[in-house]
C-alpha cells in the first residue's frame, strides 16, 4: 500500500495488503486534517481480485494476463490509500496450473505443419502445456474460505468513505431452474461461490461503504441482482448502495478463456484498457472520456466495453437490472420485447410498479420517433452506446427507431446454412481419407501419438512434403471442403456477433426510455435511490 500527500511531505510504503493498524490510520488521518485537508484523502479502496480457473484444464493464460493487466492499471490510474487481496488458481503451490499454448513443437508455424495438425486433431491446431502460474502479490488460492476470510479483515476496518471493488475474471457456472439468479464463481478443486452466498458476505459491510463489481466470468449476470435484498426483488432494495458491470447475462456463458494471450477480446480487457487508455497488449485507445472531465469513470469505461467488444457477451450493469425493475414500457414496446427475448431474458421490464403503470392514464414515453430524437433525451454514457452501436449496425441518428426492429427481424430470419456434405461425409469431410492415405506413404506422420517428431517435418524438408501431401488422390475434397466449412464458420461467426450487436443496441434503447419513464412509476425514494446508484456507477478511480 502507498499512502502520498504533498506539502506534508509523509510518504508510507509498503504495508502488506489489509494488514493497516486502526491506530496507524486514525494517526494519519489526523495528520491530514491538522494540515487542512479533506477527510476524503484518508479514505481507503479495497480491491478484492478473484481470477483463474477450477483446474489445471481450466486455468487458461488469458486469465493470468487479465490480472497482471489489472494490477498494472492501477498502478498506472489509482491514486491515494489502496489495499489489495488477490486470490488465483491455486495460490502459492508451485505445481503447473496455467495453461498456455505450446512452444515445443517443431515447424510450428508451417504450412505441412499445420496441416497435419488439422488432420490429427480434427481441426484443433493448438497444443497447449502446463507452468506455474507468474501473478505477484497474491493473497492465495481462489478459496471460498479465504475470499470470506479476507472481506471480513475488510469488514472490521472499513471506515465511511471507503470503497470496495471487486474484480472477477475466473469461470462461472448457471444457477439452477427454480433459483436462476443464483450463478456461481468456480473456484479451485471444485469449490463454487454462489450469488446469494457472495450477498450475504457483502451484506455484512456498513451500508454506508459503496461496493463495486467488475465480472467477466459465465453466466455472471446473476450478481447484479445483489441490489435487491437477498436478491429477491420482491423483499425490495438492499440497503447497501451497489454497482456492478457484468460481461454476460445471468443464462448465458461469456467470452474470453483461452490458452493464448494474443487475442484480448474480453469484457473485462475491454474495460480496463478503457480506463488504461490501452489495450491489454498494448494497443492504444482513445475517446473514452464521454463527458471530457479528463478521467474514465466506471460507467464510461462499460460504454466502451459495449460498444466495441467483439464479442458473444451481452453485457449489463446494475442500474438495467434496477431499471428493468420499477420503470416500464409502454405495452406496445413491451409486447415486442417480449417476441424478441428469449424466455429467460433481462430485456423485460415487468414488475409491481409496472402493472400499476398499466391501469394508469400515464404517458409514458416509447421506443419510437428517430434514433436521434431518441439520444436526445438520453444521458451521456447510454447516448454513446446507442450512437456507436447504431454506427456499427450501419443505421444513420435520422432512421427511426423502427428501421432497427424491422432489420433484426429479417437479421435472425436470414442464418447461414451450413454446408451439406457429399460422398463420404462420415470421413470428417476427408479428413480421415487423406490422414489413411498419409499413413500408407508416411507411416511415421500418420502416428497419431509421434508424428510431430518425424525428420519429415525439419524445415528443409517442410515446402517439398507440402507439395506432396497436395499431390495425393484425397487432397482435391479435402481441401474443398475444407474451405466451405472454414467459410461457413465465418458467416456464422459473423451472424452470430452482428446479433449481439442488435440486441445490445435495442437493450440500449429500452434502458433510454425506461430511465426517463421511471419518475413516472415508481416513487420518489426508488427514483432517489436510482441518482445514487448512478452516481456510484459514474465514479472513478479518482474520488470526487
Amino acid at each position: 500500500m502507498t499512502i502520498t500527500m504533498t506539502k506534508t511531505f509523509v510518504v508510507l510504503r509498503p504495508f502488506h495488503r489489509f494488514i493497516f493498524s486502526d491506530q496507524l490510520r486514525h494517526l494519519v488521518c489526523g495528520l491530514v486534517i491538522l494540515a487542512g485537508y479533506s477527510q476524503s484523502l484518508c479514505a481507503t479502496d479495497y480491491f478484492l481480485t478473484i481470477g483463474g480457473g477450477y483446474n489445471p484444464e481450466g486455468n487458461q493464460a488469458s486469465l493470468e494476463a487479465n490480472v497482471v493487466f489489472f494490477q498494472q492499471v492501477l498502478d498506472e490510474k489509482h491514486r491515494g490509500s489502496r489495499l489489495h487481496d488477490i486470490f488465483f488458481a491455486d495460490g502459492y503451490d508451485t505445481a503447473p496450473d496455467l495453461q498456455v499454448l505450446s512452444s515445443k513443437s517443431p515447424g510450428k508455424t508451417s504450412q505441412a505443419f499445420d496441416l497435419l495438425a488439422s488432420l490429427h486433431r480434427g481441426g484443433d491446431r493448438e497444443t497447449v502445456e502446463y507452468r506455474n502460474h507468474r501473478v505477484p502479490k497474491i493473497s492465495g488460492a481462489i478459496d471460498p474460505a479465504l475470499v470470506r476470510s479476507s472481506l471480513q479483515k475488510f469488514v472490521k476496518g472499513a471506515q465511511r468513505q471507503d470503497r470496495l471493488i471487486i474484480y472477477v475474471t475466473a469461470h462461472g457456472s448457471a444457477g439452477s431452474d427454480d433459483d436462476p439468479y443464483n450463478t456461481t464463481i468456480d473456484c479451485w478443486n471444485g469449490k463454487k461461490i454462489t450469488a446469494r452466498q457472495f450477498t450475504r458476505w457483502l451484506d455484512e459491510l456498513p451500508p454506508e461503504v459503496p461496493v463495486v463489481m467488475v465480472m467477466a466470468q459465465c453466466y455472471c449476470g446473476g450478481f447484479a441482482r445483489t441490489v435487491f435484498n437477498e436478491m429477491d426483488s420482491s423483499k425490495g432494495l438492499s440497503t447497501h448502495l451497489r454497482a456492478g458491470f457484468f460481461a454476460q447475462q445471468h443464462y448465458l456463458p461469456a467470452a474470453g478463456c483461452r490458452p493464448d494471450i494474443k487475442h484480448d477480446e474480453e469484457f473485462s480487457s475491454y474495460f480496463w484498457g478503457a480506463m488504461a487508455g490501452r489495450s491489454r497488449n498494448g494497443v492504444p485507445i482513445a475517446t473514452c472520456d464521454i463527458n471530457g472531465d479528463g478521467e474514465v469513470s466506471f460507467a464510461e469505461a462499460y460504454a466502451y466495453a459495449v460498444t466495441v467488444g467483439d464479442t458473444i457477451d451481452i453485457p449489463l450493469r446494475t442500474s438495467d437490472v434496477y431499471l428493468r425493475t420499477y420503470s416500464r414500457l409502454p405495452d406496445d414496446d413491451q409486447d415486442r420485447a417480449k417476441k424478441e427475448s428469449e424466455v429467460k431474458s433481462d430485456s423485460i421490464a415487468g414488475t409491481e410498479s409496472a402493472d400499476a403503470a398499466r391501469q394508469s392514464p400515464l404517458n409514458l414515453a416509447s421506443v419510437k420517433g428517430s434514433l436521434q430524437s431518441l439520444v436526445d433525451q438520453a444521458p451521456p454514457v447510454s447516448k454513446r452506446i446507442v450512437i456507436e452501436l447504431s454506427k456499427h449496425l450501419g443505421f444513420k441518428l435520422e432512421d427511426d427507431c423502427q428501421a432497427v426492429f424491422t432489420a433484426y427481424d429479417k437479421h435472425l430470419q436470414s442464418v447461414p446454412q451450413a454446408p451439406r456434405r457429399g460422398g463420404r461425409g462420415r470421413g470428417g469431410a476427408g479428413r480421415r481419407s487423406l490422414l489413411q492415405e498419409i499413413s500408407e506413404k508416411w507411416p511415421e506422420l500418420g502416428d497419431d501419438q509421434h508424428w510431430e517428431e518425424s525428420a519429415l517435418l525439419k524445415a528443409e524438408n517442410q515446402e517439398k512434403l507440402l507439395a506432396e501431401l497436395k499431390e495425393l488422390p484425397s487432397w482435391k475434397s479435402y481441401d474443398e471442403r475444407r474451405q466451405q466449412a472454414q467459410e461457413s464458420a465465418r458467416k456464422t461467426e459473423q451472424h452470430e456477433l452482428r446479433d449481439v450487436k442488435f440486441r445490445r443496441l435495442i437493450k440500449g434503447m429500452e434502458i433510454i426510455v425506461l430511465e426517463k419513464n421511471l419518475p413516472l412509476v415508481a416513487t420518489p425514494e426508488i427514483v432517489q435511490r436510482y441518482r445514487q446508484l448512478i452516481d456510484l456507477e459514474e465514479s472513478s478511480f479518482r474520488r470526487r
